[in-house]
C-alpha cells in the first residue's frame, strides 16, 4: 500500500512536528517510568534501611532478650490506622523471635538472615525485605514492605508525571501549529493577491512581509514578471509599429488598384498595374522582414550553427538579386575568398539578403554594390588583449548617397529612417542584421563606400574552432589570403 505524498508545505511541517512530539512523548514516558521506578525503589529502600537500623540501635548492648509473644499494647485512640503494609521482626541467634509486628508472620521474613535488601515471597505476596545484624551477629532485625504498595506509588507518580508531560507537549504542539499557520499566512495573502489581479497585470509581488526563506523565490518570480512585462511591451510596440508600417503599402495598393480600375486606356492600366506590382513587392518584402523580426524576438530557437563557407553563401544570395539588379540598372561586384565560419545558414542568408537589398535600394541607376569576404586583422588594443585579432570579414559597400556619420548607429535601430530619404525603406532590415550578428557574436562596423562615396557595412565574425590535430592553429585557406579592404 503506497502512501500519497503530502504536497502542502504546512501539512509537511505539521506532520514532522507531530512525529517529533510523539517521539518526545514516548521518550519522556520511558525516561519517567525508569526514573520513577528507580527513584521510588531507592526511596523505600532508604526508609526500610533507616527503620531497621533505628530498631537495632535502640536495643541496649548486652541486654538479655527473651522471646515474648503476649498481646501487644493497645492504642489509646483506636481510630488511628495501623500500617499493615510495613512489618518487622527482631531475632536472636537466628532462631529466637524476640519482637515482631502484630501482622508479622512467625517465620523469618528472610530465612537466610543475609544483611541487605532482598525480594521475598511470603504467603503468596511479594515483599521488599531489609535485614541488618549487630557486630556480633547474634541480633538480627528484619524490616519488610509489601511490593504492591511500592508498585502502586510508582504507577501513581508515573501517571502524574506522564500527564504533566503530555499536557506540556500538547501545549507546545498547539503553539507550534499556531506559529506555523501564522508564519505561512503571508503566502496565503500572496496567493489571494495574485488571484485578485487583473489580466496582464505584471507588477512585482510584495516581498516585505514574506519569510526570509521564501523571499528569494518571490524575488526571482518578480524578475520573471519583469521580463514578461518587457517582452509584452516590446510585442505591443512591435504590433503598433508593424501596423503603422503596413498601413502605407496597403493604402498604396488600394490607390493603385483604383487607378487601374479607372484607367481608360490599356497603357494607363498597364502603368497602374506596374506600380501596383511594385507596391506588392514592397509589401511582400516588408511582411518577410516583420516575420523574421518577430521570430528572432520570440527566440523560438537558438541558432543551429554548423561550419559553412561564407563565400558560397554570398554567391547563392547574390544570384537571387541578379535579375533585380539588372532591371534597376545596377551592378553587383563580388570579391570573395573562401572563409569558413560557424553559423546558422538560414540566419546568415537573412543577413545577406537585407544588406544587399538595402544597398541596391539606396544606390542610384548605374551604381555599384560590392560584396567581399576575407580575413581581417584587428589592430585595436582591445582586440589584442582579448586574443581576437584575426576575424572573418563580410563587407557590403555601395557608391550611393551614403549615410550621415551621425546616423551610423541609429540606422540599426528598429523602424528608424534617415530624415529626407524619401521613405524608401521600412527601417527593419538593418535591425535584423544587428540582431543576427549579435546571435553569432559578430561585430558590426560602418564606414564609407566605393570610390569615396556611398556607405559600407562590415560584419566581423569570429574564427571557427580549430579542428583537432597538429595543424589546428591555421584556418583552412588562411595563408596568403588578402585581407578585406579597409
Amino acid at each position: 500500500m503506497t502512501c500519497l505524498p503530502i504536497r502542502s508545505l504546512k501539512g509537511r511541517v505539521l506532520l514532522v512536528l507531530g512525529i517529533a512530539i510523539t517521539l518526545c512523548w514516548a521518550g519522556a514516558l520511558a525516561v519517567l517510568t525508569v526514573y520513577t521506578l528507580r527513584g521510588q525503589s531507592s526511596h523505600w529502600d532508604s526508609k526500610l534501611q533507616a527503620i531497621g537500623t533505628k530498631i537495632l540501635m535502640a536495643i541496649p548492648s548486652g541486654a538479655t532478650l527473651k522471646p515474648s509473644f503476649g498481646h501487644s499494647l493497645q492504642l489509646r485512640d483506636a481510630n488511628i490506622p495501623r500500617d499493615v503494609n510495613l512489618t518487622f521482626q527482631v531475632w536472636t541467634e537466628r532462631k529466637n523471635l524476640v519482637v515482631r509486628a502484630p501482622d508479622s508472620p512467625a517465620t523469618p521474613l528472610l530465612p537466610a538472615f543475609n544483611d541487605g535488601f532482598t525480594d521475598s515471597t511470603i504467603h503468596g505476596e511479594r515483599w521488599r525485605v531489609f535485614a541488618v545484624s549487630d557486630s556480633t551477629g547474634e541480633v538480627s532485625v528484619q524490616v519488610a514492605m509489601r511490593h504492591g504498595v511500592i508498585d502502586q506509588e510508582v504507577r501513581q507518580k508515573t501517571f502524574v508525571a506522564l500527564g504533566l508531560t503530555t499536557t506540556l507537549l500538547l501545549v507546545a504542539g498547539l503553539l507550534m501549529w499556531f506559529a506555523v499557520g501564522r508564519s505561512l499566512r503571508p503566502l496565503t495573502t500572496l496567493e489571494a493577491t495574485v488571484r485578485s489581479r487583473r489580466k496582464f497585470d505584471l507588477t512585482p509581488l510584495p516581498v516585505v512581509q514574506l519569510p526570509t526563506e521564501i523571499r528569494p523565490l518571490v524575488e526571482s518570480f518578480n524578475h520573471l514578471l519583469e521580463q514578461l512585462d518587457q517582452a509584452m511591451q516590446g510585442e505591443r510596440r512591435f504590433i503598433g509599429d508593424a501596423a503603422h508600417e503596413l498601413r502605407t503599402p496597403l493604402s498604396a495598393l488600394q490607390a493603385q488598384a483604383q487607378v487601374a480600375l479607372r484607367a481608360t486606356t490599356v497603357a494607363d492600366k498597364d502603368a497602374a498595374l506596374v506600380k501596383l506590382l511594385a507596391v506588392v513587392e514592397r509589401s511582400t518584402r516588408l511582411s518577410d522582414q516583420l516575420l523574421d523580426l518577430a521570430r528572432m524576438d520570440a527566440g523560438v530557437h537558438a541558432p543551429q550553427k554548423s561550419l559553412a563557407d561564407l563565400s558560397e553563401l554570398i554567391m547563392h544570395v547574390s544570384q537571387e538579386f541578379d535579375m533585380q539588379a539588372q532591371q534597376q540598372r545596377r551592378s553587383i561586384i563580388l570579391a570573395l575568398t573562401p572563409c569558413p565560419i560557424e553559423c546558422d545558414v538560414d540566419e546568415i542568408g537573412i543577413l545577406l539578403r537585407n544588406l544587399l537589398d538595402n544597398a541596391l535600394r539606396y544606390t542610384p541607376e548605374g551604381g555599384r554594390v560590392k560584396i567581399s569576404c576575407g580575413y581581417h586583422e584587428e589592430a585595436s588594443k582591445e582586440a589584442a588583449e582579448e586574443g581576437n585579432q584575426r576575424r572573418v570579414c563580410l563587407e557590403v559597400a555601395d557608391d550611393g548617397p551614403g549615410v550621415p556619420e551621425a546616423e551610423h548607429e541609429a540606422i540599426f535601430r528598429r523602424f528608424h529612417r534617415i530624415p529626407g530619404n524619401g521613405g524608401r525603406g521600412s527601417g527593419i532590415g538593418l535591425s535584423l542584421v544587428a540582431g543576427i550578428a549579435q546571435l553569432h557574436e559578430a561585430a558590426i562596423k560602418t564606414g564609407g563606400g566605393l570610390d569615396g562615396k556611398g556607405f559600407s557595412v562590415r560584419v566581423l565574425f569570429p574564427l571557427p574552432a580549430p579542428p583537432a590535430g597538429p595543424d589546428s592553429g591555421r584556418g583552412s585557406g588562411a595563408d596568403g589570403v588578402a585581407a578585406a579592404p579597409a
